[in-house]
């Protein structure tokens, strides 16, 4: 999931539609789009035997401790105590 195969999938050039998405819902699409990836990785750390770093892969993240530290910062905690509450 990124900027440019959505503007491609949907015939926008990727400064247009940045720009009108966010006009339209207040947010850039980069918010957005890592929003949706964080979603994906809190139903995915629900279940023990993935591990942190296939969650990150998962998700479209090559980098398990850049992963990590957005997920804190969009959620409170890391993936491990998250995956510990849940």
């Amino acid at each position: 999931l990124s900027i440019q195969n959505i503007a491609e999938f949907i015939g926008l050039t990727p400064t247009y539609l940045c720009a009108f998405f966010k006009k339209h819902t207040g947010k850039t699409l980069n918010e957005f789009i890592t929003q949706v990836r964080i979603e994906q990785a809190k139903q995915l750390l629900r279940d023990n035997k993935i591990k942190l770093f296939d969650i990150a892969t998962r998700v479209g993240y090559t980098d398990a401790n850049y992963f990590s530290t957005l997920f804190k910062k969009y959620v409170g905690c890391t993936p491990s105590e998250f995956r510990e509450k849940h």
